[in-house]
């Protein structure tokens, strides 16, 4: 029934009840489709600003990957400086025990490989050492012959400098040294080029040999077995001056090596340029278990 406000007549209208369901159900319909158009207008808002991003962070990675290639080019340019003055150091001035630039960096990396960063970091900490030593020996090439820059003979680590265990008292206690585990009657060499200070038996070290470098510069041989050098005794290095022992007071037949500058014992790892050449065991600086 439609009533009007002003005073027109009143109309009555019969709609029939399938028309009723017909208009019912096309309203639904209208309804999801809306819905489905609004759904599907906010998944490819959501699409396209995520393609946005992806446009973004190819624009920047196409950028880093531009810098890393121009970082690379410096890169092998340093290596090749470096590599420069390697030569020029070794040719120049003779010195077959300083290694190769690539023997300076570590061998292993971390997981997941070492950064553009860290390798430039690491090549010009090695290119600021061969710059120093090239213009230390360009100034004295004799220097480096008084410098301690070998292994005394090859062995196992049996115990590193620094505060460790002793194997006497069970505390940590400072060594001053590192002790090398080897068969008795091993060879040990002259780290460097000098003369016999002391060569004789003293408290705790037993059978010692001290060489005076200069510089500053001393080294120690003790628990010798034999002494093969006299105090007095000018020695280059790579000359045998002990064999291997266990004397004075001693856990086992080993080396005990100290690298002394101005009396303070410094890390003889710091001065192990090479190895040296001889038929003697395997397994320098592997730990003894």
């Amino acid at each position: 029934m439609v009533v009007p406000h002003g005073g027109g007549r009143s109309r009555n209208l019969f709609v029939h009840g399938f028309v009723l369901v017909l208009l019912l159900v096309a309203s639904g319909a209208v309804l999801v489709f809306a819905a489905l158009m609004v759904s599907d207008y906010w998944k490819n808002i959501i699409k396209l600003s995520q393609l946005v991003a992806y446009e973004r962070r190819d624009r920047e990675g196409g950028y880093k990957l531009k810098v890393m290639e121009k970082g690379i080019d410096q890169l092998n340019s340093k290596v090749d400086d470096v590599s420069g003055q390697y030569d020029t150091l070794v040719d120049g001035h003779r010195l077959k025990e300083v290694r190769r630039p690539e023997a300076l960096l570590p061998e292993g990396e971390p997981e997941g490989g070492a950064s553009l960063g860290d390798i430039e970091r690491r090549v010009a900490r090695v290119e600021k050492n061969l710059r120093l030593v090239r213009r230390r020996f360009d100034e004295d090439p004799g220097a480096l012959a008084g410098v301690p820059s070998i292994l005394p003979c090859k062995g196992w680590l049996y115990r590193d400098f620094g505060n460790t265990v002793s194997p006497f008292t069970g505390r940590v206690e400072m060594h001053r040294g590192l002790d090398l585990a080897a068969p008795r009657g091993t060879p040990i060499v002259a780290a460097a080029g000098g003369v016999v200070t002391a060569a004789g038996l003293e408290e705790h070290y037993g059978l010692t040999v001290e060489i005076d470098h200069g510089n500053g510069y001393v080294t120690r041989y003790a628990h010798n077995m034999r002494n093969a050098v006299r105090a007095g005794t000018r020695v280059k290095r790579g000359q045998v001056i002990a064999y291997v022992g266990s004397t004075g007071r001693s856990s086992c037949t080993h080396l005990h090596y100290e690298v002394l500058r101005n009396g303070v014992a410094l890390n003889p790892r710091y001065f192990v340029l090479r190895e040296p050449s001889s038929p003697w065991p395997e397994k320098v600086f592997e730990t003894k278990t």
